[in-house]
């Protein structure tokens, strides 16, 4: 009859740290101190969303506030949204300065510039009193840039990285309405351990069980499972989970023994891989594709073994 070990383990995949911009811009990332060898950054989202541009011929400004109308690409369809925010300046002598095709722009008093900015990351970081669905982001891809010259230098091995280049150029070809965003993400890892106590089990299945445990115990938490398999089977349930058009490995085929980019999780004979992403507060959009609705809050358990073999130490029994 299939049942549970005496002692099961999981690993949870957890979004630690996310952040989005454009190609031209991965060689500021490591300026920014944001990833670092605690937390690494060796995966990559290749996402789409409308294009954001401003409307040129609209700024208002008094003691109060100011108004600037933000324009949002739907296929051939275009909305507007007006955007109202404190005026902070100290004058209402000041102007919009932006140029074709309108993705930048600038608000400038005589003491200066108060506001130079890309349209997608200023909408994306202020308090929207509208709905805001536009700045979702629809995967596209998923894939990895891992080397062994260590975790600072991550974005900068994907200012090369020719499936990254090759995919991005596709999706921009493809989807002339939309923005093409790179989500760049360290995941860490969090061990889960649970042990049975209403199965019944014989004094030998406990006697090998505890050893065991103490075994894969002490090599989740203490010497750690190598980098780049943890990488792989991180990558491998996000392409099951997201199913992404451009991805063709592990759609159909994860979690398989057969796979050796992975196979430390089945000599540890471990019950489930778990993946868990909040990025409401990391990057304020949700994530989805055609497989996945949107949401702030993604998780999925793949269980590595078949049902016939083994329970999910997460099924209520």
């Amino acid at each position: 009859m299939t049942k549970r070990l005496p002692t099961e383990f999981a690993i949870v995949m957890n979004l630690e740290k996310m952040m989005i911009l454009q190609q031209s811009e991965l060689g500021f990332v490591n300026q920014q101190n944001y990833f670092d060898q605690y937390s690494p950054c060796h995966l990559y989202f290749v996402c789409k969303r409308p294009r954001l541009t401003i409307n040129p011929d609209h700024f208002e400004i008094d003691k109060k506030t100011i108004s600037i109308k933000i324009r949002v690409q739907y296929e051939s369809e275009i909305k507007e949204h007006e955007l109202k925010f404190y005026n902070n300046l100290g004058t209402t002598d000041a102007k919009l300065i932006t140029k074709y095709p309108y993705g930048k722009f600038q608000i400038v008093t005589k003491k200066g510039v108060w506001c130079d900015a890309k349209v997608s990351p200023f909408v994306q970081n202020y308090d929207l009193k509208i709905n805001s669905d536009f700045l979702d982001m629809e995967v596209l891809y998923i894939g990895q840039s891992y080397g062994v010259d260590g975790a600072r230098t991550a974005p900068d091995r994907l200012k090369n990285h020719s499936t990254l280049q090759g995919i991005y150029s596709e999706a921009i070809t493809n989807n002339t309405d939309s923005e093409i965003w790179l989500a760049l993400a360290s995941f860490e890892q969090v061990n889960i351990m649970m042990m049975d106590g209403r199965t019944k089990f014989s004094e030998k299945e406990l006697e090998d069980d505890k050893s065991r445990m103490i075994e894969v115990s002490d090599r989740l938490n203490w010497e750690g499972i190598n980098e780049q398999q943890k990488i792989n089977f991180t990558e491998a349930s996000l392409i099951k989970y997201f199913q992404p058009p451009y991805n063709k490995i592990y759609k159909d085929t994860f979690p398989n023994p057969a796979h050796k980019t992975y196979s430390e999780c089945y000599e540890l004979d471990i019950n489930s891989i778990c993946i868990e992403m909040h990025t409401s507060e990391m990057i304020n959009c949700r994530m989805y594709s055609d497989a996945v609705e949107k949401s702030h809050s993604h998780y999925k358990t793949f269980l590595l073994h078949s049902t016939e073999e083994r329970k999910s130490m997460f099924q209520i029994p």
